[in-house]
């Protein structure tokens, strides 16, 4: 999965996680990879993280906030105590997906045209979840967006795509590939959270035809490209050795149109996969504002598909007393980066990092969004 932009760790509050361990009783049930990438802490007492989850098997985790234990400075806050959440990944990464489909071969003359309509809007529904997604179609007079990045509703567009008929059917498959890659890295560049995955689902059932543009022109793009590139085959009438050069990390082929589905399901799993791998838990921390400012949290996650455990260290210099600590509160990890100056997230106290020339912090965010 490919990332970019800056987490925002290089404070004295917020170091570099630890690595999962074993050790909590669960031999039978794999142990999770477990990282932390980065903290947000702010009044009266919210503490979120946000994590990197995987399996060493590959499969998808799926884990509830209930599945989380919480231990402040080794001492464990009682589940009574413990108040903790699950939040949107949108604040840490924003997701993009691009699917591009020629509509200028084969299959747009067969009876399974509608099967092809269908998978792609399945494929919409998996992986278009708090995700900035689009659907272009091309022919040979180029790309049509259907579905735009910042659309809440795909349904119009989908709707609109499965009345499409090309013009032009001399196909430019390179240019279209390098075109979609530009849409889906122009969109990707505009993202506002701390990290950005973009990633491009190409569609097609046979060859260039135009011959403006070349298979190595399209792989330079792609080389000179931060996003992730799927590419699905369909049928007899594709270069299937053109098309893998393309694949990062893969591609997906069927030679019968009536077993177009599975590649698009292939597909899907992939990115739900890598989607899943950003969790952000919230919880209320119980220390307090004082002197000590430097504290190390430890979450346990058990269940019974899987366990692990990850450390990180925090600053409770943010901390208020009063007010009614909500672990739902929207937390703001670009506004971490943004003060992450040692001596400042310290507060001054008893710290050897020089003090700023103005301790005026920015008001954190308290207004109530929805999950």
């Amino acid at each position: 999965m490919m990332t970019s932009g800056t987490s925002g760790v290089g404070s004295a509050w917020a170091v570099a996680a630890a690595l999962m361990v074993g050790g909590l009783g669960c031999a039978s049930t794999p142990t999770l990879q477990l990282k932390a990438v980065d903290v947000a802490v702010a009044a009266p007492a919210n503490v979120a993280m946000h994590l990197k989850v995987t399996r060493p098997d590959g499969q998808p985790v799926t884990l509830l906030a209930s599945d989380f234990k919480v231990l402040e400075d080794g001492k464990a806050i009682p589940a009574k105590k413990l108040k903790k959440a699950l939040l949107p990944a949108t604040s840490v990464v924003d997701r993009y997906v691009l699917i591009a489909v020629d509509l200028s071969g084969p299959l747009i003359d067969s009876e399974y045209l509608s099967t092809l309509h269908d998978a792609v809007a399945n494929l919409v529904d998996r992986a278009g979840k708090d995700t900035h997604l689009g659907v272009q179609v091309f022919d040979g007079d180029g790309l049509k967006a259907f579905v735009n990045f910042q659309d809440a509703d795909q349904k119009a567009g989908l709707a609109g795509m499965r009345r499409f008929r090309p013009k032009n059917r001399v196909v430019d498959l390179w240019g279209s590939y390098m075109a979609a890659l530009d849409a889906l890295d122009e969109a990707a560049a505009h993202g506002s959270a701390p990290q950005h995955t973009a990633q491009l689902v190409f569609v097609t059932d046979r060859r260039d035809k135009a011959a403006k543009h070349s298979l190595d022109d399209a792989n330079n793009k792609l080389q000179a490209s931060k996003s992730e590139s799927f590419i699905i085959g369909l049928g007899d009438a594709i270069n299937r050795e053109e098309l893998r050069r393309l694949g990062r990390p893969d591609a997906f082929f069927t030679d019968k149109f009536r077993d177009l589905r599975k590649p698009f399901e292939d597909v899907a799993d992939r990115i739900e996969a890598g989607h899943n791998e950003d969790i952000v838990f919230a919880y209320c921390s119980l220390q307090k504002p004082g002197k000590k400012t430097q504290h190390t949290v430890e979450l346990r996650v058990e269940n019974k598909e899987v366990h692990g455990e990850v450390e990180h260290e925090f600053s409770s210099a943010r901390f208020s007393r009063g007010g009614a600590c909500d672990p739902r509160q929207p937390p703001d990890f670009s506004a971490q980066a943004s003060e992450s100056a040692p001596a400042e997230a310290s507060g001054g106290d008893e710290e050897d990092q020089p003090k700023p020339k103005s301790r005026r912090k920015k008001k954190p965010k308290t207004e109530d969004e929805e999950e």
